[in-house]
């Protein structure tokens, strides 16, 4: 499995611009593809914002002596 970073991603969007450009793929597969870059950089940004909400809390806590806890809701069951 290829590697999954901020990296590749953009690697992999500049890869297709470039068989766009050259005529190896058309403007309905590079479309799609730039909407499945667009939903990996989500998730992407996504964890970010998690870990920066996570030192946030991390440090509230510290400093009011509180134990609020960012809930995980990846691994919860679906009921």
């Amino acid at each position: 499995m290829k590697p999954v970073n901020s990296k590749s991603l953009l690697a992999f969007v500049f890869d297709q611009m470039e068989k766009l450009d050259k005529g190896e793929i058309d403007t309905q597969t590079a479309s799609e593809q730039a909407k499945l870059a667009k939903q990996a950089n989500n998730l992407l940004k996504y964890e970010l914002d998690r870990a920066k909400v996570k030192m946030m809390l991390k440090q509230h806590n510290n400093t009011f002596n509180d134990d609020i806890v960012l809930r995980d809701i990846e691994s919860k069951n679906f009921d």
